[in-house]
């Protein structure tokens, strides 16, 4: 599949490249690099995106590289897709009317018409694939190639310690770091520890809701919209609670709840073990990874923890 798509960058010449909606840094680390081989190889591509980088993610290099807004009307010979081939999930309108390649590590539905879908569920980073894709096309990974692949891969595998890390995973990370000439530690710095001081207020706001049921096995937390008032963030990036919240010895399922608008949440669910966080989430008609899913839900909180807190509870059965 990967020289099928190579091919098709080949005889393209102006090519927009498009991450899924809410980016993290898979996405935006992936798409930066595949952005930066295109440039390379002498294409004319274009990063659009519907929803702004988030911090710290957006100090990657050539982050200020990414528009944000729609790719229709603008004409391109070729669509590239990052983790996502559908509007709900890139918030990008008339796709179908595009050549369009699609390159993703989750295994999801939502195709708004034909498209080349390279999708590999066992690589645990859309990172790794782009990776692939480079050395098909030849292409020299410069410093900041590498630098963004590796922040991607790192950044999906929680640093290296999630259960989806592979002995892939880490030789291609050893390889990205030798060939971008960057010692590794400057992508965990820069992802794991830019925390600004409001970050830290919020963090220790939104772990303070936390509870735990099913005898210590299921954690909670929660975040309100009203927890922004009196802090200058308009936003909060979630992955660094989800890892603290998920570290407490014992637990094997965590559940964060994010209110998006009165009652109506996006729920994350990590876990471990024998449970299954994907299973949880297609039962609301989410997705993800077989340890690392999410869905949303209209509701109260307290009927979302209820419900789906049931579901938890089957499957330590």
């Amino acid at each position: 599949m990967k020289a099928r798509i190579a091919e098709k960058i080949r005889s393209a010449r102006t090519i927009a490249v498009s991450s899924h909606v809410r980016p993290d840094a898979d996405s935006i680390g992936s798409g930066l690099a595949l952005f930066l081989m295109l440039r390379q190889l002498g294409k004319d591509p274009a990063y659009i995106n519907v929803d702004r980088v988030p911090y710290p993610v957006s100090k990657l290099p050539g982050c200020e590289r990414i528009r944000c807004g729609q790719i229709h009307p603008q004409p391109f010979d070729l669509v590239v897709l990052i983790e996502g081939n559908s509007e709900e999930r890139t918030g990008q309108k008339r796709l179908q009317d595009y050549s369009r390649v699609h390159i993703d590590h989750h295994v999801s539905g939502g195709d708004d018409g034909p498209a080349i879908s390279w999708v590999v569920p066992g690589a645990a980073a859309v990172g790794e694939l782009i990776y692939e894709l480079g050395l098909e096309l030849g292409v020299e990974f410069t410093r900041d190639i590498a630098f963004n692949l590796y922040a991607a891969i790192a950044s999906d595998t929680g640093s290296f310690k999630y259960s989806n890390t592979t002995p892939a995973s880490l030789a291609i990370a050893a390889d990205l770091a030798r060939r971008g000439g960057f010692p590794p530690f400057e992508v965990s710095d820069l992802l794991f520890n830019s925390n600004s001081r409001e970050k830290v207020r919020m963090l220790t706001r939104v772990l303070s809701t936390l509870e735990t049921d099913l005898d210590g096995r299921l954690a909670m937390i929660h975040f309100r919209r009203d927890f922004l008032d009196r802090l200058s963030l308009k936003d909060i990036e979630t992955e660094d609670i989800i890892a603290i919240a998920r570290s407490i010895d014992g637990v094997q399922v965590l559940l964060f709840f994010k209110e998006i608008e009165e009652d109506y949440f996006r729920v994350s669910i990590r876990s471990r073990g024998g449970v299954f966080a994907r299973q949880i989430a297609l039962a609301f008609h989410g997705g993800g990874h077989p340890h690392a899913a999410g869905f949303f839900y209209r509701g109260s909180l307290e009927s979302a923890k209820k419900e789906i807190s049931r579901l938890v509870a089957a499957q330590f059965r």
